[in-house]
């Protein structure tokens, strides 16, 4: 019988350890892709400005327009949940930021389609997760928006 009760605890303990996993997943998706869409947003403006072709210039200005949308509507869902998102992008991507901002022509519009491209494909793979997560509102909020991540995957491949 002790073994038993000592059974039940330790399976009781392991499934709730793994629903506080799940419950996680939706605070953490959502910070980290706030911080994604301020580094896409400020890499187009920088596009916009930088680039040395109209249609990467034009990109940039789609992912400023873009970015600031889905930006919004994180913050309203992370209201929703009580969670407060940082007000500036993480140092690991300031930092990424810095230097594509000090590259030129050529070099500056290679390093922003291959950054584009890493972190649209990346989005894509989390936001594909998330529609599996047990919170409806981040689910939804991955299913309505797929798409336009997926556009801006689609978009940058074809430059």
């Amino acid at each position: 019988m002790k073994n038993f009760i000592i059974l039940f605890v330790l399976a009781y303990s392991t499934i709730s350890f793994a629903q506080n996993l799940n419950n996680n997943e939706a605070p953490e998706f959502i910070v980290k892709m706030a911080d994604a869409r301020r580094m896409d947003r400020e890499e187009g403006r920088l596009a916009a400005g930088l680039a040395s072709t109209k249609a990467i210039r034009d990109y940039g200005s789609l992912m400023v327009k873009d970015q600031e949308t889905l930006l919004a509507k994180l913050q309203q869902l992370a209201t929703s949940k009580n969670i407060t998102l940082p007000n500036a992008i993480s140092e690991k991507k300031n930092a990424q930021l810095t230097k594509l901002s000090a590259l030129r022509e050529k070099a500056f519009d290679r390093k922003f389609l291959k950054m584009m491209k890493t972190d649209h494909k990346r989005d894509v793979k989390k936001f594909k997760k998330a529609m599996k997560f047990e919170d409806e509102a981040t689910k939804k909020f991955a299913k309505e928006n797929l798409p336009m991540i997926q556009q801006h995957l689609d978009g940058v491949k074809a430059l």
